[in-house]
């Protein structure tokens, strides 16, 4: 399969678990690399599929693989049987935790191996100071409603 749209095929392995919803740290001790290796392997990819990130690639070769699978199976002649069209394929990365972020917490997901270990000693100070925050108001909550109904 790789050799038709010029990937290896550690790079199609690497597109389909990104297509698990896997990121790098998680993908790489199942392929046997790091993950830095495995970033190049997957930013390589994007390049040779002319996609904008991971997921679109990961998307175009899901696409690919399974019009091949249906074409073995369907007898279609060639002019009907097309391989999907790049532009089906734009894929608009949104923003995961999107409330999370308007209070200031770190995102959830995204991107792996980008905090210094001082941004990630913020990070963890910012959720644990929000998870605090939170039991105080659900504490307050709780013994308003208990005065209000004795």
């Amino acid at each position: 399969m790789g050799n038709e749209l010029g990937l290896s095929s550690v790079q199609c392995q690497c597109l389909r678990l990104v297509g698990e919803g896997r990121n790098s740290k998680e993908i790489a001790p199942l392929v046997g690399l790091s993950h830095g290796t495995v970033d190049q392997y997957l930013r390589r990819a994007t390049v040779t599929l002319g996609v904008k990130n991971r997921a679109a690639a990961a998307l175009l070769l899901a696409k690919i693989e399974t019009a091949d699978s249906v074409q073995k199976f369907e007898f279609k002649s060639a002019a009907v049987a097309e391989l999907p069209k790049m532009d089906d394929l734009e894929v608009v990365a949104e923003p995961r935790g999107g409330s999370l972020q308007r209070l200031g917490l770190p995102p959830t997901g995204g991107p792996s191996n980008d905090l210094t270990s001082s941004a990630k000693l913020i990070a963890i100070s910012k959720i644990a100071l929000f998870v605090i925050i939170v039991s105080m108001a659900m504490v307050i909550v709780i013994k308003g409603a208990f005065v209000v109904l004795s």
